[in-house]
């Protein structure tokens, strides 16, 4: 698995530059402000939620307060340009602080470096390595006007989501929403050697298309020269067969934002919804119960304020409680599921009352949906193992079951590519980016277990764990059970 900071707040993909400006200006949305979402869009009740961490660029543009510039996203963009654009929007921001934009922006914006100093012939507020230093076969790239982590990390990795790599690789970047022209970026690492490599070779499949190692093998029923030994391996299901030749996302913003977690039954939650700001357009007459609920650019009331913990202008996720869950053989209680409905951004806040923007919604926000602290989730980085051979033993490591799935645990086929939850998490050595093999036991005390897929850890609670199916041999199901590779 290759090594991801984690401390770092990875949930923001894209890096871009910010204006150069000489003189101290108001912060105001930059009319260079640019956007950028992922290539592959979830369905539509999920594109704001990939919005929030492809969208990194999407800030708030403020002035450095040294004499030296700032950077630009947009080489074509002059300095007076930028301060008529500032003037402009400096009114209708101090008349209308919640205006339509700010409601669909889903990014919390953030302010560049203000200390800059000269490196060479260009400024920066870094202290990048001398170029010099780094090994002679070393590969580097000088980051040019317009540059972002996110395009850089397509460019040189064939995998946008890839971009933590390259920041990896160059620590002296101390913060990711900021890159600056003139620094010199390091680029290496397993990744990089992969990209080179392999390319964008994908998993082994079965005979006539390409080996477990991701290489093209010969057709199946391929002729050879006569009386020459026939040399094509047929590939079956007793191999240790799928798996990638480098590493991959092993998720998406969706995968992570819009599903939830187990946790404490009774986890306390003080915040919540308490109204709409439109309540009279969703009065239903004649109903005894008022339920039209919420989603993406709603103002809301909300019940708390800085007396238990709300800042305004940080954004919150929007978790409603459900069912307890219970273990599937024990029948123990796991914890209860919690759910992403989506977020919300504070916009102004006292003791006791708050009032925010619906920013992204994963499924309709009802009155009473709780405020949970916007977590900083990576997403796991990772080699994608082959599947256990038919002969290969077990692993003897800690085992447990998927307990819940989502969709319901009614769901009687789970495939490649759904989430599922597990109960073993960070006490029991389970940590994102950790491979789990699912298998069932044999029919019958002679017969030994069957396995099933692969799953993959995307987040860690306690003792608990979301998770992806990523290879699958059958179908499973809750009550399945789990064993770490």
């Amino acid at each position: 698995m290759v090594s991801v900071r984690r401390v770092a707040p990875i949930l923001l993909l894209a890096v871009t530059i910010p204006v150069w400006a000489q003189a101290p200006a108001p912060a105001t949305k930059s009319p260079q402000k640019k956007t950028s979402k992922t290539a592959a869009t979830p369905p539509a009740t999920t594109t704001a939620v990939t919005a929030t961490t492809s969208t990194a660029g999407s800030t708030t543009t403020t002035a450095a307060t040294t004499s030296a510039p700032a950077p630009s996203s947009k080489p074509a963009a002059t300095k007076k340009a930028a301060k008529r654009s500032t003037k402009k929007a400096a009114p209708k921001a101090a008349e209308k602080p919640a205006s339509k934009p700010a409601a669909k922006t889903a990014v919390k914006s953030t302010h560049p470096p203000r200390e800059l100093h000269k490196v060479g012939d260009h400024w920066t507020p870094y202290n990048p390595p001398d170029p010099s230093t780094y090994p002679p076969d070393a590969k580097t790239y000088t980051i040019k006007q317009g540059d972002t982590l996110w395009a850089l990390g397509q460019q040189f990795y064939g995998n946008a989501y890839l971009w933590p790599q390259l920041w990896e690789a160059n620590t002296w970047i101390t913060d990711a929403h900021w890159i600056y022209p003139g620094d010199v970026l390091l680029i290496q690492g397993e990744i990089a050697q992969q990209a080179q490599g392999t390319g964008a070779q994908g998993t082994g499949t079965t005979a006539g298309g390409t080996t477990p190692s991701g290489q093209a093998g010969q057709p199946g029923g391929v002729g050879t020269p006569l009386g020459t030994p026939r040399t094509t391996r047929f590939i079956t299901a007793a191999d240790a067969v799928g798996g990638t030749a480098g590493p991959v996302a092993l998720a998406t913003e969706y995968d992570i934002y819009c599903y939830g977690y187990i946790g404490d039954p009774d986890e306390p939650m003080p915040n919540r919804l308490t109204g709409w700001e439109d309540v009279e357009v969703r009065y239903q007459r004649g109903a005894t119960r008022q339920e039209i609920d919420g989603a993406q650019g709603d103002l809301v009331f909300i019940q708390g304020g800085t007396s238990t913990g709300l800042s305004a202008g940080d954004t919150y996720l929007l978790v409603v409680p459900e069912e307890l869950v219970a273990h599937p053989a024990t029948r123990d209680i796991v914890g209860r599921q919690y759910e992403y409905r989506g977020q919300v951004r504070v916009l102004c806040a006292d003791a006791t009352q708050a009032r925010g923007v619906i920013t992204q919604s994963c499924a309709e926000i009802p009155i009473g949906a709780r405020l949970k602290p916007m977590p900083q989730i990576p997403i796991p980085l990772a080699r994608v193992p082959s599947l256990p051979a038919f002969c290969d033993p077990a692993s003897g490591k800690t085992s447990g079951y998927i307990v819940t799935s989502k969709g319901g645990d009614w769901l009687e086929s789970l495939g490649e590519g759904q989430l599922v939850q597990i109960n073993l998490g960070r006490d029991d050595q389970v940590q994102p980016g950790e491979f789990l093999t699912v298998y069932r036991e044999g029919v019958s005390s002679e017969m030994p277990r069957r396995v099933l897929g692969e799953l993959a850890v995307l987040t860690a609670e306690n003792h608990t764990a979301t998770a992806k199916i990523v290879l699958m041999r059958y179908s499973m199901r809750v009550g399945d059970r789990v064993e770490i590779r």
